[in-house]
């Protein structure tokens, strides 16, 4: 069975977090990356017209998050207990609804500075504080890492890498269980190769 997982040829966002999930669970897959080109010929063919897709045995799954929870079912990387499951599917979903609020292009470059500062003081410190609190430690549920850790972790890097202009990029080191859990993460075996591989590819 061959699997194939479809996005941007880009190393971060809803792609990442799905590459770093089969790359965690020991699952090969091709990574078919496309560029902007390539998407835009593509789209039309898509499911739902976004991005990324998981392929195999003739059928494709559309939504990060969706793709996130099949992996995790399929590889001991999403919790049994049905109640669990939902709370960590909640988190995955905030993750979303956070990449969906941070002012970006519909507000005019003249507005963003202040918007993206009332931004991170009111929404994003509320998420903030929701998310510190639902983290054992070091991961979501304790020593044991699940797909939600790896969609944390990969939205909490994005900050880190300073990739939201007007937030600062050390926001997270006033909440210790989410940057611990963006170091746990940055730390497992199968997540530090497979940086490094990207890192070692400049």
């Amino acid at each position: 069975m061959t699997t194939e997982l479809t996005y941007f040829d880009y190393d971060g966002s809803r792609g990442l977090e799905c590459r770093l999930a089969l790359t965690v669970a020991g699952v090969p897959f091709v990574d078919r990356r496309l560029s902007r080109e390539q998407w835009a010929a593509f789209k039309p063919n898509t499911p739902f017209g976004g991005m990324p897709l998981l392929a195999e045995q003739g059928r494709t799954l559309a939504h990060s998050n969706a793709i996130l929870r099949l992996i995790g079912r399929q590889n001991g990387l999403h919790p049994a207990d049905a109640w669990t499951a939902a709370e960590h599917d909640a988190l995955m979903d905030s993750v979303e609804d956070l990449r969906n609020k941070i002012p970006g292009s519909s507000v005019a470059p003249e507005a963003r500075q202040a918007a993206r500062e009332a931004f991170a003081a009111g929404w994003l410190s509320q998420w903030a504080r929701t998310v510190e609190a639902r983290i054992a430690g070091p991961f979501v549920e304790g020593e044991k890492l699940h797909v939600v850790d790896l969609k944390l972790f990969v939205i909490v890097r994005a900050f880190y890498a300073a990739t939201y202009d007007h937030i600062a990029a050390d926001f997270f080191d006033a909440y210790p269980k989410i940057a611990g859990l963006h170091a746990a993460v940055a730390a497992a075996p199968a997540v530090r190769a497979y940086l490094g591989a990207i890192a070692a590819k400049g």
